[in-house]
């Protein structure tokens, strides 16, 4: 557990969205990953950035699908006063007040499947690789007096080291490599090991990961790939 976040880090909408699922306990195993993870280093660590988006990402622990269901994520959003919505390939999210909301789960395989159902909490997720990370290695504090879990700085760097070079948009990737380039500063070394010797990376994304060290001039020897 960090030290608190200050109420008014986020705006009123987002800030209540968090408490809102907190209280349901969404962030026992669950993570707000994403660009607003930012202002979360920006108050802990001292990075500097300047936050330019409306997207609010998270990262949803899938449990066994026999789990029972914990709490109506959906309804709680809606009451809210957001929209819920699917895309044409059945994406669920959610929009009000200029924002969109979006679940992200863990990839499983190379499978690449349209949607993930999570009947622990009524909603449904992407399904993207590499989302473990930012779970697995993840911390907590509190906002408002209720816990909020994000991705060590270390885990977020890794992924967006990977994710970069995914991007099919130009604006994205250097947003990634931007982001990338302001918690290099912040990087634990022995707590980047841990996280990278637990995973296995194909050659494809360890070309990724040298790529964006590459554009960061971030010595690839310190990943250890």
């Amino acid at each position: 557990m960090t030290k608190s976040l200050p109420d008014n880090l986020f705006p009123d909408r987002i800030r209540n969205l968090i408490c809102a699922i907190s209280k349901a306990g969404f962030f026992d195993r669950s993570a707000l990953i994403g660009s607003w993870v930012m202002p979360i280093y920006q108050e802990l660590y001292g990075i500097r950035y300047v936050l330019r988006t409306l997207d609010i990402d998270f990262a949803v622990h899938i449990a066994h699908k026999k789990i029972a269901s914990r709490a109506d994520l959906n309804q709680c959003i809606t009451d809210l006063g957001f929209v819920d919505y699917f895309t044409a390939d059945g994406m669920q999210r959610f929009t009000g007040g200029g924002y969109e909301v979006e679940f992200i789960g863990q990839r499983a395989g190379g499978r690449n499947k349209g949607f993930l159902s999570v009947p622990e909490w009524h909603i449904t997720a992407m399904p993207l690789p590499f989302i473990n990370i930012l779970t697995d290695y993840s911390t907590t504090t509190m906002i408002c007096g209720f816990s909020i879990r994000f991705p060590v700085p270390e885990a977020f760097f890794l992924h967006k080291l990977i994710t970069a070079q995914e991007r099919l948009s130009d604006a994205k990737r250097m947003k990634d490599i931007e982001q990338c380039s302001i918690i290099a500063n912040i990087i634990n070394h022995d707590q980047l090991q841990q996280i990278i010797s637990n995973q296995r990376f194909s050659k494809a994304t360890k070309k990724n990961i040298a790529l964006s060290c590459d554009a960061i001039g971030f010595p690839l020897h310190r990943i250890g790939i």
